[in-house]
């Protein structure tokens, strides 16, 4: 390049200056090569000038055509140091964005980790904590019912004016046993596998009809290819959490949870015919903060929308480790 544009340069003549010029490889050269190259371009660019100055007759004496080009060679290495400057400095930002980005990513990994660590912890622990009421408390309560009922017995056989109070006692200890059981269930239903997500929903939504009034109804679509425990579990708290939410606050008479394949990932969304989200709401309460943190956790996107015919839609969209195939109606 500074043989073509001293070439061009000698052509030209005296009239027309083409110093500028010679910035173009001077500059690349601070780019591509480095400093100490471009500062060896600026010498060639005024050893070319100043030979083209003195084949075309301007100068007799090469020293006097070194001299007056001094000044431009000045210019360029100024320009050089300043270029180079700022090439050092982006570089350097560019490093310290690259690590900076690479840490982050480290840091969004381990916290990942960290937290499927303490789901599995949490998972193991309710379980735990779910047998040992079934089969501990759950059956120590069966047997004192039992015992109650035959002392129950006893006493209606007796006359004896207290059966009344034995009776209630094995009242309250069946309810207790049922208590035990419900809550039992749920802590082993901490997680869920792929193959029982649809019968939990459906008990789900069958149960909550009969607890709540309002008529809760689940549909789905699917097969889902690559569903794991993990989103299973989540997706399930997540609709019960939204479906509870809606029957406790929105006070609808029907409540939608639909289940459904869709190209690389699987939806889940929970909605309502109540009076929908308010635009004055304030900060979201902990139920929503909850869900939010599930669809996170198996890096999934959520949002709490208002429906279509009015109401409350609750949304939730997880990625699936394999694509799923088209969607059929069960």
């Amino acid at each position: 390049m500074i043989a073509i544009i001293g070439w061009i340069d000698y052509i030209t003549g005296v009239r027309v200056s083409l110093g500028l010029f010679y910035l173009l490889p001077i500059t690349l050269s601070v780019a591509w090569l480095g400093g100490r190259e471009a500062c060896a371009a600026a010498v060639v660019s005024i050893v070319v000038r100043v030979a083209g100055d003195l084949e075309s007759g301007t100068y007799h004496y090469p020293v006097t055509a070194f001299w007056n080009r001094l000044a431009d060679l000045g210019m360029y290495l100024v320009i050089i140091w300043v270029f180079h400057a700022l090439i050092s400095l982006w570089r350097e930002l560019e490093l310290r964005v690259r690590l900076r980005t690479a840490a982050l990513e480290q840091a969004l990994r381990a916290r990942d980790e960290l937290q499927a660590q303490l789901f599995e912890i949490s998972r193991r622990e309710r379980s735990s904590i779910g047998h040992d009421l079934h089969d501990g408390l759950g059956q120590h309560l069966t047997a004192t019912a039992m015992a109650a009922s035959l002392l129950a017995a006893s006493l209606s056989e007796a006359r004896q004016p207290t059966v009344g109070d034995a009776q209630n006692i094995v009242r309250m200890l069946q309810d207790a046993i049922s208590q035990t059981r419900e809550i039992a269930r749920g802590l082993l239903l901490a997680a869920i596998e792929p193959d029982e997500l649809i019968s939990e929903l459906e008990e789900l939504a069958a149960t909550l009809s009969q607890e709540g009034g309002p008529r809760c109804h689940f549909t789905w679509r699917g097969p889902f290819e690559g569903l794991d425990a993990a989103i299973s579990s989540h997706f399930f708290y997540i609709a019960q959490e939204a479906a509870r939410n809606a029957l406790r606050h929105a006070r609808p008479s029907h409540v939608e949870i639909s289940l459904q394949a869709v190209p690389g990932a699987i939806e889940l969304t929970v909605t309502d015919n109540g009076p929908g989200v308010s635009p004055r709401a304030g900060s979201p309460g902990m139920g929503l903060r909850i869900m939010a943190h599930r669809a996170e956790i198996v890096g999934g996107e959520f949002s709490v929308e208002p429906a279509a015919g009015g109401g409350t839609r609750v949304r939730c969209r997880a990625p699936l480790s394999r694509p799923a195939v088209p969607p059929a109606n069960p």
